[in-house]
Formats: structure tokens, sequence, C-alpha cells
């Protein structure tokens, strides 16, 4: 899982890259941690309160983005819709 998050975070756009990169490592450190150690899972706790922010911008802008919900299970949610616009053909006079 953490390849896929790191796979993203490589092709992130500019507007989610800080907050993807902020998750992204606390996934890095997630995968490293060794739950018998105390002082380590405690340090993993604490980063999650701290990426806690930029995970839910994370998810918030996906789901808007790409219509998925990662927060789920990778629910997919109702596909958004383009918006179109049309302009009104010129009006003609005929002699």
């Amino acid at each position: 899982m953490v390849r896929r998050y790191q796979r993203l975070l490589d092709r992130a756009p500019l507007t989610i890259e800080a907050d993807l990169k902020v998750f992204t490592e606390l996934l890095q450190q997630a995968a490293r941690v060794n739950p018998a150690k105390k002082d380590q899972v405690q340090a993993l706790a604490d980063a999650a309160y701290h990426a806690n922010k930029s995970a839910l911008n994370v998810r918030d802008w996906v789901l808007s983005t790409c219509a998925v919900d990662i927060s789920t299970g990778m629910n997919v949610a109702p596909m958004r819709q383009p918006t179109t616009t049309t302009v009104a053909p010129a009006a003609t006079t005929v002699p």
C-alpha cells in the first residue's frame, strides 16, 4: 500500500502534494514500526495525530477530484458530471 501512495505522490498536483506527502510519510513510518517497542508505537500515534488534517484533506481532494472515497476501502462514489457551457446561437433576421 505504501508504494501505491508513493506513486500517487510522485504524480500529485501541487494543490494536494504537501498533504499527500505528510500522509505518505505516515504510512511509511507505520510500515517500519515494531509493535513490540512502545516508543515506536507512541511515535506513530503522535505522527498520526499530526497527520490527521492532511489525511482529511487528501480524502476530500480525492473524493472531489476522482470520485473515489479512499477512507472506506476505495468505494467509488457517484461519478461527477462534467460541466458544459452552451452558447445560444446568434439571432439572425431573415428579410
